[in-house]
C-alpha cells in the first residue's frame, strides 16, 4: 500500500512577548485505495494557506473525506469547520480533556467543543491501530492527556511520524522532554522517546520537517514566512 505525505502549511512556534502566534503543521496525506486525509487543520490564521494548499494538489475542501485531530488545541483543529462532509477522527481521551482542560491550558476552545459536538465523531480509544491500510495512529500523550499521531513506512523503508504536538520541535525530539506539558501523568518523555525509536523522519507539529541522518536530527530549510505591512 502506498502512502505518501505533502506538508500544506508548515509549523512554526513563532510568538509575542505576551502572546502567541505559531502556526501548527498541516499535512496531506494520500494512501493508495483511500480519498486525501488532512491530518490537523490549524487555525483561522492560516485558513487561506491551507486552502491554497489544497488547490496545489487540485483538491477543494470538499474533496477531503477523513480528518484525524492530533490534539483539540485551536492552533490544530479550528479550520475543521472547512471540511463538513469529512469523517473527523480523534482520541476518546482528548475530547473528554478539551471539556475539563488543565487550568493552566489556554488553548483549548468552548466554541470548537459546541461545533465538534453537532458532528459525527471518531473516538479513538486504543492505544493504537490502523486508520487505513498501512497508516498507523498511536496514542501520543504528553502535551495533552488525548494526543494521537500517525506513522506509516514509506516505500523506501523510510519509516515517517506526523506528530502533531506530541512533538512540537527539534528541541523536544533532541531534549526528550516537552515544553507546555498538560498530562496530568507526564508522559511527554515516554512519547518522545517511542518517536525517537520509531522513526526516520519526524513531522513536528511547530517546526519544519526532520530527518533522521549520522550525524543526528536534521532538517533543510528554515521556516520562511513573508510578512505585508500596510
Amino acid at each position: 500500500m502506498t502512502i505518501h505525505h505533502s506538508i500544506l502549511v508548515e509549523g512554526n512556534s513563532l510568538r509575542f512577548k505576551e502572546g502567541f502566534f505559531g502556526f501548527s503543521t498541516t499535512v496531506l496525506i494520500q494512501a493508495e485505495g483511500h480519498g486525501p486525509i488532512l491530518f490537523d487543520t490549524g487555525h483561522h490564521l492560516t485558513r487561506l494557506m491551507l486552502l491554497a494548499g489544497l488547490k496545489r494538489h487540485g483538491l477543494a475542501p470538499e474533496d477531503i473525506r477523513t480528518v484525524f485531530l492530533s490534539h483539540l488545541h485551536f492552533d490544530h483543529a479550528n479550520n475543521v469547520d472547512l471540511f463538513p462532509q469529512a469523517d473527523v477522527y480523534l482520541g476518546a481521551a482528548e475530547w473528554a480533556y478539551a471539556k475539563q482542560p488543565d487550568p493552566d491550558d489556554p488553548f483549548c476552545s468552548i466554541g470548537m467543543n459546541h461545533y465538534l459536538a453537532d458532528r459525527p465523531l471518531h473516538l479513538l480509544d486504543q492505544t493504537e491501530g490502523e486508520l487505513v491500510p498501512g497508516l498507523l495512529y498511536r496514542h501520543a500523550p504528553g502535551h495533552t492527556p488525548g494526543s494521537y499521531l500517525l506513522h506509516y513506512t514509506r516505500d523506501d523503508g523510510a519509516r515517517v511520524v506526523l506528530a502533531g504536538d506530541a512533538c512540537k520541535t527539534y528541541r523536544e525530539l533532541a531534549g526528550g522532554h516537552a515544553a507546555s506539558e498538560f498530562d496530568p501523568a507526564s508522559r511527554s518523555a515516554q512519547t518522545l522517546a517511542w518517536i525517537a525509536a520509531h522513526a526516520d523522519i519526524v513531522v513536528p507539529g511547530h517546526f519544519p520537517e526532520l530527518r533522521r541522518t549520522p550525524a543526528g536530527w536534521m532538517w533543510d530549510e528554515p521556516t520562511r514566512l513573508e510578512l505585508i505591512v500596510r
